[in-house]
């Protein structure tokens, strides 16, 4: 199967390049008025239908004088980089990248990039979109018509071309968030394979989505965070989401340690060299409503600053549920135009909500009665949960000289969650898939707090060399994080130990007020510290083979004490964690890959018989990456991640504690595709296989079982097209459709969701000025229960169809 889609691949992409081969042989008219280098070939990559990159300080200082006449796209290029000292080389068909004379080496082969530094990516502006002279010092991709990242820098700490990572990596910018008309970044996630996005109406108190069967951390530029509270869902503030699958230990063994599945990192907009703003307001069913704002100002020529927020209210299809969530997003970056770049950041985010328990197995997905799809588990008087952060952090970027670099970073944070909650009682406890007898369950009051205070720092420099036939980049780089939690849960259930009252769900009457279940007050203590240092070394020889070999050893130390039950548990681990990877460029366009890496994570908040360990995991994979001309791009992969050492409970121990003896495995095919046969014209796939199973019976189920909330087939196409007639410029058209396989429920593998689909819909009309635009999201209305991971054996049902409207003004 793998060889036949490869098969299809290069066969596919061969045609896209007949389309694209005499494109730099095609004669244009150009009039670019004499301006700044960097503003004068932003104008030419929108003019030429060229994606250009370079770095910000490579064109700083240059001018370009006017520039007209008809002429092909090189011969436009060299006019303007006259006298610059630049030189450019032409990566594919539609990607230019401009060096450093001396880079511009003799008997470099045509298509082939350095290793790249910090780039801007610009080109290809479509309809109704501005190119701007924001001159940014980050990565800031302005193709707002291409959905392509060529290089990134969270996979590897440098930037690398995608095409050169020995990993499945995935990056999606903001354009194609716009142009989906995401409303939160659980929905944006759909877009990447093998990835079980969190339900949004879970309280945020936990990270709870998965890569390739095992959970993930989720990242805001690069620091962790960890129960990931406050407004978690906001897209507001972000330029683009990266995706890493697999074990990322050596680079981001921070907070507790590494998750087995991997992480997805957040990227947050960047202060910007020109003044812009963006007001608008957001409106929905279900009396959804979100004022929003972006504005960038600068302060100075050294001086940036931007600010965004939003303010979200709705209402749910679920009785009772009313969301409120808000975040602010204030950054300030100082910078001497040349090689240092310092920017401060902060995040202040809220969020409150009746806690959604989800609805039991029976009853929903299986039972011979039906419980109302709209009921929300608990009392009229039940409290809203609530959820906040507060956070800010720095980041020191210094070029030392054309070889070497440093950057710091450090951020603290404070966090605290409290959740409210009636929860059901079952057959099989707080599983609750089962009731207790007919259709009735018993009701406990609980309440869960915790308050967390973090602080992490991280740096890291870059080198680069060449060495005969090969080119060079080392990285060294150290990172400490400290995390001190406290906390308590507190519960009632009942006088006699059968709750606090019963609750037939066939007929629903929550009759039992809930009332606090205990004093309130920290009983759970625990001091989170992780350290390490790392290596890294990428070699690309003879411009076809690109090797990377990295070592970190890292520290897991935490300190856990429980007041009420005297219990008290250290660990104290630290390991070597290695990465390696290989990548061959089979031809100019198709690259082989294969990867090892492997993982480390403590197990806070666990009672166990010894002393703890961390729980450990390793992922191996191999595939393929393409990029044809920039139009056909994507990869494809099968993998194997094992995680051991998980903290399963010892049914010989009276206490019932646990021991670090579990056995998990995930093996799987995922893929993700990008297609652009016009430049109005995007098409975006994936798909993903997915068997997750216990490999022994530890857990206390047969070994073979599938772990829960993982659909075995899932996958995500999206259609957008942008109209190119003159009369309808900056209208826009977008259609897709989600799939989804049934997930099981819970370990036991005795209830199962159904599988499902949905499809979504967009029109946008958008100038310079303004913006109108409106989406469908489930547009035929399908009815379905998806796996949600509360306890085990819930369900939640679909929020229905759904329309929002969104408008704005720009300047």
């Amino acid at each position: 199967m793998l060889s036949l889609t490869i098969v299809a691949v290069v066969l596919m992409g061969g045609l896209m390049i007949s389309q694209s081969v005499y494109a730099l042989e095609i004669i244009g008219y150009y009039d670019i008025p004499a301006q700044s280098l960097n503003n004068a070939l932003l104008q030419f990559a929108a003019d030429a239908h060229l994606e250009l990159v370079f770095s910000a300080d490579l064109v700083r200082g240059f001018e370009a004088g006017h520039l007209i006449g008809a002429m092909t796209p090189e011969q436009a290029l060299q006019s303007l980089l006259k006298d610059s000292g630049l030189g450019y080389r032409f990566l594919d068909q539609r990607t230019v990248m401009l060096l450093q004379g001396e880079q511009v080496r003799q008997g470099m082969p045509e298509h082939y990039p350095a290793v790249l530094e910090a780039m801007t990516v610009v080109g290809r502006a479509a309809s109704g979109e501005r190119v701007t002279d924001d001159n940014p010092t980050d990565i800031s991709p302005l193709d707002f018509s291409n959905y392509r990242v060529a290089a990134m820098a969270s996979a590897t700490r440098t930037d690398t071309p995608l095409m050169q990572i020995p990993q499945s990596v995935q990056a999606f910018k903001r354009s194609l968030i716009e142009d989906q008309q995401n409303v939160t970044v659980s929905e944006s996630l759909y877009n990447a394979s093998s990835v079980v996005p969190r339900n949004i109406w879970f309280t945020p108190n936990v990270e709870g989505t998965l890569i390739r069967g095992f959970k993930t951390e989720q990242l805001l530029d690069g620091f962790t965070q960890y129960y990931n509270t406050g407004d978690r869902e906001s897209l507001v503030n972000l330029e683009g989401i990266e995706v890493l699958k697999g074990a990322s230990a050596v680079l981001y063994g921070g907070g507790s340690g590494a998750q087995a599945g991997g992480v997805i990192n957040l990227l947050s907009k960047q202060p910007r060299a020109k003044a812009f703003g963006e007001l608008g307001i957001k409106i929905g069913g279900d009396s959804f409503y979100q004022p929003f704002f972006d504005f960038n100002q600068p302060l100075a020529e050294n001086a940036l600053f931007r600010i965004s927020g939003e303010y979200t209210d709705s209402g749910s299809t679920i009785d009772g549920i009313e969301t409120q969530r808000y975040n602010l997003n204030p950054a300030l970056t100082l910078t001497d135009n040349d090689k240092t770049r310092f920017t401060l950041r902060a995040k202040l985010s809220r969020w409150q909500q009746p806690d959604y328990q989800g609805l039991p197995a029976t009853g929903t997905v299986a039972g011979s009665f039906r419980i109302p799809r709209q009921t929300l588990i608990g009392p009229d008087n039940l409290p809203d949960s609530h959820s906040a952060t507060d956070a800010v952090w720095v980041s020191l970027d210094h070029r030392i000289n054309e070889r070497w670099s440093v950057t710091v970073k450090a951020r603290y944070s404070y966090s605290e969650f409290i959740e409210h909650a009636q929860t059901l009682f079952g057959r099989d406890g707080f599983t609750a898939d089962r009731p207790l007898f007919a259709s009735t369950w018993a009701l406990v009051n609980a309440e869960l707090a915790q308050q967390q205070e973090e602080r992490s720092f991280a740096g890291y420099a870059v080198g680069k060399f060449d060495f005969g036939p090969t080119e060079n980049t080392v990285l060294f780089g150290a990172d400490h994080s400290e995390l001190n939690d406290q906390g308590y849960i507190d519960g009632d259930v009942g006088p006699a130990g059968f709750g606090v009252g019963m609750v037939d769900l066939a007929a629903p009457d929550f009759s039992s007020a809930y009332r606090r279940p205990g004093p309130g007050v920290s009983n759970r203590f625990v001091d989170n510290i992780t350290y390490g240092g790392y290596a890294q070394l990428q070699t690309t020889l003879y411009k076809r083979l690109h090797l990377l070999s990295s070592m970190r050893l890292g520290t897991v130390n935490i300190d856990f004490k429980n007041t009420v039950s005297d219990n008290i548990t250290a660990t104290d681990t630290s390991k070597w964690l290695p990465r390696f990877g290989v990548v061959v460029d089979l031809t100019e366009q198709i690259s082989w890959f294969s990867g090892y890496s492997e993982g480390m994570r403590g197990q806070p908040l666990i009672n166990f018989v010894d002393t703890p360990v961390p729980e450990l995991s390793r992922q191996i994979e191999t595939g393929f990456k393409f990029d044809f001309a920039g139009q056909f791009s994507g990869q494809m992969a099968i993998y194997q991640i094992d995680r051991t050492h998980v903290a399963v409970t010892d049914n010989t121990d009276i206490q019932g504690r646990s021991v670090a003896a579990g056995q998990q495995r995930s093996v799987g095919f995922d893929a993700d595709l990008l297609w652009q046969p016009l430049d109005e014209l995007n098409f975006l796939a994936s798909y993903a296989h997915t068997e997750a199973r216990f490999i022994d019976d530890k857990s206390g189920v047969p070994a073979g079982n599938r772990l829960p909330l993982v659909p075995e087939n899932s996958a995500r196409l999206w259609m957008h097209y942008r109209l190119p007639m003159p009369e309808l410029k900056g209208l826009s058209l977008g259609f897709g459709v989600n799939l989804r396989a049934g997930a099981f429920l819970s370990n036991n593998n005795q209830f199962k969701s159904e599988a499902y689909h949905g499809f979504d819909a967009t029109v946008a009309y958008e100038t310079a000025t303004f913006k109108l635009a409106a989406t469908a999201k489930n547009l035929t209305g399908v009815d379905y229960f998806s796996a949600y991971d509360y306890f085990d054996g819930r369900v939640a049902p679909d929020s229905g169809p759904a329309v929002y409207v969104t408008g704005s003004v720009r300047y």
